[in-house]
């Protein structure tokens, strides 16, 4: 499984089966490999993506790692070097998007996607996209990115505040039926992921990310893959710790609060609430309030925090 974590980096979580790993002792490969390889504009079925990276494995392990470049398609694969230093793939991860959650870095002209127009323009903005990845039985990470130009339009469409709906999509066909929806978050524009909740595991899941309207109109925006949430086998001993940061603070009513330049939701007693995932390294955010359009004051805030396994 390959997560992205944040713009900069991500995780890469493998388990082998005891049957696997029996097979394999069987053919005396002791030492198994993890790989990451960037797949941005690869037809899998024919074309041979790039390596980046190759780790050492072990049974059941998590490995944090940085991403070379965001924006760009990415997968994971564990298994082994044959004779003749050939590789033999075990498991391969689903394709994941690493995007810039903020604002997207111009990639270089090497690299970037764009697509010429009938009329000659080049248009290289990412296209808006969710993520969603299982972090337990229980719990699961999500990750976003919305395009200026979608925002603004659905604004004009009377957009009032963002959401994630997660549904459960068991043994559905989305070309002709309707997911239930399980779960509703509403998200302040200046996050761009956060953790949600899994009702019941052993399911199919799908995230979306979204705008509701005065109205309680959806306007959909993005819909990640289908996700299986598996429950973990009894007796497997396993340990996953993430963590959230919550800003929390309280001014005037009827001002008007921004975190790294995004306005917030203040409640009408003046209360402002935001949760956010806390990744490892520096987090950092100005905070801003205007009392009259004019007179502003502003809290700087530096969060870091930093994870060991052993």
């Amino acid at each position: 499984m390959l997560t992205q974590r944040t713009q900069g980096w991500a995780d890469i979580s493998w388990e082998i089966s005891e049957t696997k790993k029996s097979a394999l002792q069987e053919q005396g490969i002791s030492q198994l490999l993890v790989r990451l390889y960037d797949v941005t504009g690869i037809d899998l079925s024919y074309q041979t993506p790039r390596l980046l990276e190759q780790y050492e494995s072990e049974e059941l392990f998590t490995k944090s790692l940085d991403i070379p470049a965001s924006d760009r398609d990415y997968i994971a694969e564990i298994g082994y070097i044959a004779k003749g230093e050939r590789w033999l793939a075990i498991a391969r991860s689903a394709i994941v998007r690493v995007f810039n959650p903020i604002e997207p870095d111009p990639l270089p002209e090497d690299l970037a996607a764009v697509s010429q127009t009938d009329n000659g323009l080049v248009d290289a903005e990412p296209e808006s996209a969710i993520v969603f990845t299982p972090r337990t039985p229980k719990w699961a990470y999500v990750s976003w990115y919305i395009s200026p130009n979608q925002k603004q339009v659905l604004r004009q469409q009377g957009a009032s505040h963002l959401a994630i709906r997660v549904y459960d999509v068991t043994q559905i066909d989305l070309s002709y039926q309707t997911p239930q929806l399980v779960q509703q978050y509403e998200c302040e524009e200046v996050a761009s992921d956060r953790f949600v909740a899994i009702p019941v595991s052993d399911r199919d899941y799908m995230a979306e990310i979204g705008y509701v309207t005065d109205g309680d109109r959806w306007l959909p925006i993005a819909r990640s893959a289908n996700i299986r949430v598996f429950s973990r086998p009894h007796g497997d001993f396993w340990f996953v710790a993430d963590a959230e940061l919550i800003i929390h603070g309280a001014t005037e009513p009827n001002t008007t609060v921004a975190i790294g330049g995004n306005t917030i939701k203040i409640k009408p007693d003046g209360t402002f609430h935001l949760r956010l995932p806390f990744s490892d390294g520096l987090m950092d955010y100005l905070i801003t309030v205007a009392a009259d359009g004019e007179s502003t004051r502003t809290i700087h805030k530096k969060f870091s925090q930093e994870t060991s396994e052993s």
